[in-house]
């Protein structure tokens, strides 16, 4: 088995999940979709189940997990989704734990997009940077595939699986 990297980009509503060999290609990139009536013990179950098959395919060095944001985004966040993501990235990263017996290192996503020298102008909208993101991962990394939506645009979870590459991505560069 080769060496390689896992990124994750916890939410709590989706996973997204990259293996990147050490040539910096991508090997699997999905997304898994969580339940919103699940319990969120459940949903962490659900990733340590996929990390357990990963296991079977990949030899990990290190997983990377893109940290949750601790800053009020204008508005639209509150205490409580602040506490529940925090709550369940804490879960997930002990799966991580549990399964590779490895901590698994934090990573800023301004320092994963600052090193991988991604620059989303001031003022973009949210749903805009994605695009930024993806985009991104679709030109440095031509196995990125993806379907899209009647109207054109990136599946949803599309935009998860491209920021599980960066945080991968990251561990290239620290």
């Amino acid at each position: 088995m080769k060496p390689a990297i896992i990124g994750l980009d916890v939410s709590s509503s989706k996973i997204g999940i990259a293996v990147l060999d050490q040539d910096k290609k991508i090997l699997t990139s999905e997304v898994i979709k969580l339940k919103s009536d699940e319990s969120l013990e459940n949903r962490a179950l659900m990733l340590e189940n996929k990390l357990e098959k990963l296991k079977k395919y990949y030899f990990i060095d290190d997983v990377y997990v893109e940290e949750p944001f601790i800053a009020f985004g204008g508005g639209k966040t509150t205490a409580q989704t602040m506490a529940t993501l925090q709550r369940f990235n804490g879960m997930c990263c002990y799966c991580v734990y549990r399964v590779f017996e490895k901590t698994p290192i934090m990573v800023p996503v301004r320092s994963a997009r600052s090193k991988l020298g991604i620059k989303i102008p001031k003022g973009t909208a949210q749903k805009d940077s994605k695009k930024f993101i993806i985009e991104y991962v679709e030109k440095n990394h031509p196995e990125f595939q993806y379907n899209t939506t009647a109207h054109g645009n990136p599946q949803p979870g599309t935009d998860d699986r491209a920021d599980a590459i960066v945080i991968a991505l990251y561990a290239f560069q620290d």
